[in-house]
């Protein structure tokens, strides 16, 4: 028996679809079906869009509460990136080894393709100039993917030893690209900015000292970072941390904004941040006091984007919800954590042998209000026939809260379709995880 990657239909016309919402009991986040399981969001000035498996892509000009597919391939690929690039251009990549641009708006499509089965992340500033992060390369390119060149990347070297997870890639102009590398699969570890000034010929490393990147994405021009910075470490006891927005147009020089949140980001994304379960802000707004709440349902997951007066969130499903304009953060903002965001496996990961995972990750470390050390969890988990988890169980768990912590992020897990005598099959297996957990003061 053998497993191989998914394989790439040929592309389809779809009729755009329009989707109407449909109120869910008495909760004020509503659930989306758009024919596919969506995987991945993001904005765009009032637009929203998703992508995810069998080939969705499907946007909202309303705030999420309807909804267009302007693609979709039964069988097809799963798509797990999508990003926008100025005023028309939009592109979404995954499995199958395809590279998909539109620029009316998902009307047509055009397909390019990317030296690996499986693209993870993708960032372009324009029709050519853009990244991608496969499995163990990441690749960039100058001419729209006609062709692709490596950015190489010594994870042996002084500078980059450690840093083995790519966390983000910016292209900000045709000269101008940032990679993100981190020492750990989420936000709480240290990063590295690998930073290039001539279009991907040379890459030099950078450090932001005291300062922790929630997100990083390019704006009017520039770069923009959203995260946290500790301040004042001189003082007895130790310093403290306050959030932090900085710019830069080249990648090396930043500038700080003057602090203006009164509380920590619980997460950021390429143009919001949010504090806890329940309100946020535009982080690159002129006049950042502009907050806005939403319903604090914990609805939010690791996956969410803001536009026209509207929030939408996609864990195992797509929600959506509409915001409340405030003049402050409710002083109850920020008691209920933020999934956090996983990476993808780092760069030198191993083959995996066996069932193959694309992104099978959980938090290494775990915040807890009543627990401590090691904890032991085990699943069983059904893979559909397209890769994706169609259900996950907790056999057993240290602690219940840990195990279903853990629960919510492996049915988020993605693999390669599982094939038998040339056909491919659904499958159930059995994992155990390890974690450490860590009492919150």
């Amino acid at each position: 028996m053998k497993l191989r990657a998914m394989g790439f239909p040929g592309l389809l016309a779809m009729p755009a679809l329009l989707l109407i919402l449909l109120p869910a009991s008495a909760s004020e986040w509503h659930t989306i079906s758009l024919g596919a399981r969506p995987l991945n969001v993001t904005a765009n000035h009032d637009v929203l869009w998703v992508c995810g498996a069998d080939e969705l892509v499907a946007n909202s000009t309303d705030g999420g509460k309807t909804w267009n597919v302007k693609h979709l391939v039964k069988g097809g690929a799963v798509f797990l990136a999508i990003g926008v690039a100025g005023e028309r251009l939009l592109y979404t990549a995954g499995t199958g080894g395809a590279l998909l641009f539109t620029k009316d708006g998902g009307t047509t499509w055009t397909r390019t393709t990317v030296p690996a089965s499986v693209v993870y992340a993708v960032s372009f500033s324009d029709d050519w100039h853009g990244l991608i992060q496969t499995p163990h390369i990441i690749y960039r390119t100058a001419d729209g993917g006609a062709s692709w060149g490596t950015v190489k990347i010594d994870l042996s070297s002084a500078d980059m030893k450690g840093f083995r997870y790519v966390r983000t890639l910016v292209a900000l102009n045709a000269n101008h690209m940032i990679v993100v590398m981190s020492e750990g699969n989420a936000a709480y570890y240290a990063d590295k900015l690998l930073v290039t000034k001539d279009g991907g010929t040379t890459w030099k490393p950078i450090d932001i000292p005291s300062t922790g990147l929630g997100s990083l994405s390019a704006y009017n021009g520039e770069y923009w970072a959203a995260g946290m910075e500790v301040i004042e470490k001189d003082r007895p006891g130790g310093g403290y941390s306050v959030p932090v927005v900085m710019h830069s147009a080249d990648g090396e020089t930043w500038t700080h904004l003057t602090k203006w949140a009164p509380k920590e980001f619980s997460a950021c994304n390429s143009e919001t941040c949010l504090f806890g379960d329940s309100a946020g802000v535009d982080f690159r707004a002129a006049s950042p006091q502009n907050y806005w709440t939403f319903p604090s349902e914990k609805a939010v997951a690791a996956k969410w984007a803001v536009a026209h007066g509207g929030i939408c969130s996609v864990g195992t499903e797509l929600k959506c919800a509409a915001l409340t304009p405030v003049s402050a953060i409710p002083s109850n903002a920020g008691h209920s954590p933020i999934p956090t965001l996983l990476a993808p496996p780092p760069l030198d990961a191993p083959d995996a042998q066996g069932l193959q995972c694309i992104a099978c990750d959980v938090e290494r470390i775990i915040v807890t209000d009543d627990y401590q050390g090691i904890a032991d969890v085990e699943l069983k988990i059904h893979i559909a026939q397209n890769g994706l988890v169609e259900n996950a169980e907790v056999v057993h768990a240290t602690k219940p809260e840990i195990g279903d912590r853990i629960l919510s992020e492996v049915q988020n897990w993605i693999f390669v379709p599982y094939e038998k005598d040339g056909v491919v099959h659904p499958v159930v297996t059995n994992i155990k995880l390890r974690v450490q957990a860590v009492k919150s003061k």
